[in-house]
């Protein structure tokens, strides 16, 4: 039974010390699917400059004011790349979903305060990009952009009734939630083009883990009314990325100085 239980450790032993070997002479190579997590920054510009309002508070917090300060969301999504034209670029199209909150005041859709919102908006961010990737040893850095739309579609807050008001002189809120939409989908203000850049590490199981910094810029303030900055709106959105390998395994030239990544074209992300 001893010489059983040793010949079984040292069966494991030897596995694992040839499994550096293994991965020296192939490797998975990556799915077209990468999914991440992460947060979405999305800059209010309302009450810029203002100094002095109606119902600040003694140490300076702007009380008066009518919206929430700038959003920060979590978001989910997942990317797929295909490649084109020649390796090394593809055509990257991404999904990404989060939630606001929104209220009506001075003729637009404002970000809440959670004891103020109106209109609760789940989002669902498409955005088209193409990349141009660069791969360095274990590294594969990518950079791109491209068209990016949003869908937006608010529903009264649960809690909230239909006819509710803050203040006699309010709009009803369910008015509200209709004005919401209608602002959200007027003057192209879902037309988002992005800019993109990302790093990606592949791991020793073949996964990639990485991050990735996407910036949506809102310029429907070109010409939407009313006259906001033109920042009011960008989006700035930080991810944690995770890249699954695929069951293909891709055969390593047989010399020692071919790094591990040192696939070909076709089979790179």
């Amino acid at each position: 039974m001893k010489r059983f239980i040793v010949f079984v450790v040292g069966i494991v032993l030897l596995s694992t010390a040839m499994q550096p070997l293994v991965a020296q002479t192939t490797i998975p190579s990556y799915s077209p699917w990468t999914f991440f997590g992460g947060l979405n920054y999305i800059y209010n510009s309302d009450g810029d400059g203002v100094k002095n309002v109606p119902g600040m508070q003694p140490g300076g917090s702007p009380g008066g004011l009518e919206s929430a300060p700038s959003q920060l969301v979590g978001v989910l999504g997942a990317e797929y790349r295909l490649p084109v034209w020649k390796p090394g670029v593809y055509f990257s199209p991404s999904a990404s979903i989060f939630m606001l909150s929104y209220l009506w005041a001075n003729d637009q859709a404002l970000p809440a305060e959670i004891e103020n919102r109106t209109a609760f908006v789940p989002a669902l961010l498409l955005d088209a990009s193409f990349l141009y990737t660069i791969e360095k040893d274990r590294f594969l850095f990518s950079f791109g952009g491209g068209p990016g739309i949003i869908a937006r579609y608010g529903f009264l807050e649960s809690g909230v009734s239909e006819n509710e008001k803050s203040f006699d002189s309010d709009m009803p809120a369910g008015k509200q939630v209709e004005m919401v939409n209608s602002y959200l989908w007027s003057s192209l203000r879902w037309l988002y083009p992005m800019i993109q850049g990302g790093v990606r590490y592949r791991l020793a199981n073949g996964w990639g883990a990485g991050a990735n910094l996407r910036i949506g810029i809102p310029v429907f303030n070109l010409w939407s009314k009313p006259d906001v900055s033109f920042v009011d709106s960008l989006m700035i959105l930080f991810a944690l990325t995770i890249t699954p390998p695929t069951g293909k395994k891709v055969s390593l030239p047989d010399t020692l100085e071919m790094p591990l990544e040192a696939s070909s074209p076709d089979d790179r992300p």
